[in-house]
């Protein structure tokens, strides 16, 4: 869909957060008289200056009402494509798009690189403008990350290296010149309604891009599920670049060794093959790309070790949302004792690899957290009662840790879930982390 798509029809936005607000400008700018509807399930919300003299519906009869009148709707990515009001949009012949649809539409000279996964992505996307940036090449990293797509400089010599969540994978309809996936675990379940479709949607982003790298755990998930794509590059396969300890090959041929202690932890092995690949597919060397590695740093909130006191190590994990990125996180400092504190906002997810990791552990002590941590009490105290503790806040869940890790311990903060139920979004959580920590 292009933005002239959207003259003289009724265009609402839903959301109107920094997304929506960057989809107004977007269409304004081209649209400039164009009136618009904007959605937002807060009954506090306002429109900002900008946005004075457009419409607003906040609540469920408005948004209802403004629904039934609208031909395109403009939605963020926290609104569920399968919610059943936007089913009904569609059932009357209404269109549902999104600010990367739009962008991507509007900017066919941009050469964009799509990277998504359930986790990783954010570190895969960095590290490869990271690279590409030490390398010569202009690059810059948009998307789910916290930059808009639409920030993007309007420069055809820029590479545009967009963080795509599934919430923006599941409905994209243009074109990217190479894809990533990076793993694929279950996640979002409450958005995506089944797991099938999660991975269907995730895939989606895939089908519109010409150069297609997935890694080896992700492709033999969507092999699973008959999801293929026979003309992708499987990135850490025996084939193409893999590790051996910490040296990289390709194929038959050696690369060379990877010099970042972060990158070479064992989950970040695969991102760094995906990036290799998306180098290689732009016809950079592998071992100049290697190299430039050497000087990244890791991303705040992903194994981020903020600090030590009184002989603790205090490692801020909060990205973690996923049983397997907690047992990753974990993994890190096998052979120390390990409190890990988990827990937050129930997706439906199952438990159960991370239970059954937990049981086989013996110098892990557990402090759960909120609406998850309730569930996976219920289980670990029939068998991990002594090492199985519940706090109602961050600042007890801390101060149970410090009194039960051993001194040269570490207290990890990996929640293995969403935190909103008790807090704004992951960073908010990690703030209330540092705060009761003393950092």
């Amino acid at each position: 869909m292009r933005l002239t798509d959207l003259d003289g029809q009724n265009v609402t936005i839903w959301g109107l957060g920094r997304e929506g607000q960057a989809a107004a400008q977007l269409v304004l700018e081209t649209l400039p008289d164009l009136p618009l509807t904007f959605i937002d399930e807060n009954p506090a919300a306002i429109l900002p200056g900008p946005l004075k003299g457009h419409r607003l519906a906040t609540t469920a009869k408005q948004i209802e009402a403004a629904l039934e009148l609208t031909d395109i709707l403009i939605k963020s990515p926290g609104v569920s494509l399968y919610h059943p009001l936007l089913e009904k949009l569609r059932e009357r012949g209404g269109r549902v798009s999104s600010l990367f649809n739009l962008w991507c539409g509007q900017t066919p000279q941009l050469q964009k690189i799509a990277v998504t996964g359930t986790k990783g992505k954010s570190t895969t996307a960095s590290l490869l403008t990271h690279v590409l940036t030490k390398m010569g090449r202009k690059a810059v990293t948009l998307g789910n990350i916290g930059t808009p797509v639409s920030e993007c400089p309007a420069d055809a010599d820029t590479v545009c290296v967009i963080e795509v969540s599934s919430y923006q994978a599941a409905d994209f309809e243009s074109n990217c010149a190479m894809g990533l996936l990076v793993s694929l675990y279950p996640e979002h379940l409450n958005w995506h309604g089944t797991l099938e479709r999660y991975y269907a949607d995730k895939a989606n982003l895939l089908a519109h891009c010409q150069t297609k790298i997935i890694t080896a755990q992700a492709y033999d998930v969507l092999s699973a599920h008959g999801l293929t794509f026979p003309d992708a590059v499987c990135a850490n396969d025996p084939a193409h670049f893999r590790f051996e300890g910490d040296t990289v090959w390709h194929d038959k041929s050696h690369i060379g060794m990877l010099a970042n202690a972060y990158l070479a932890r064992a989950h970040n092995k695969a991102n760094v093959c995906a990036v290799l690949s998306a180098c290689a597919a732009l016809g950079l060397a592998a071992d100049q790309a290697l190299a430039a590695m050497g000087d990244f740093q890791g991303l705040p909130h992903r194994q981020q070790e903020v600090g030590q006191r009184d002989g603790l190590l205090y490692v801020d994990d909060s990205i973690s949302t996923t049983p397997q990125s907690a047992i990753a996180a974990m993994e890190i400092y096998q052979g120390q004792p390990i409190t890990l504190i988990a827990g937050g906002q129930d997706r439906g997810i199952d438990y159960t690899v991370l239970q059954n990791y937990l049981v086989a552990q013996v110098n892990i002590q557990i402090v759960l957290l909120g609406e998850v941590g309730k569930r996976l009490a219920a289980v670990l105290k029939q068998t991990l009662s002594e090492r199985t503790h519940e706090a109602s806040t961050m600042d007890e869940a801390v101060l149970i840790a410090q009194r039960t890790t051993p001194d040269g311990g570490v207290i990890l903060l990996s929640p293995a879930a969403p935190s909103y139920d008790m807090f704004k979004d992951f960073t908010a959580r990690a703030a209330a982390f540092l705060k009761a920590s003393g950092f």
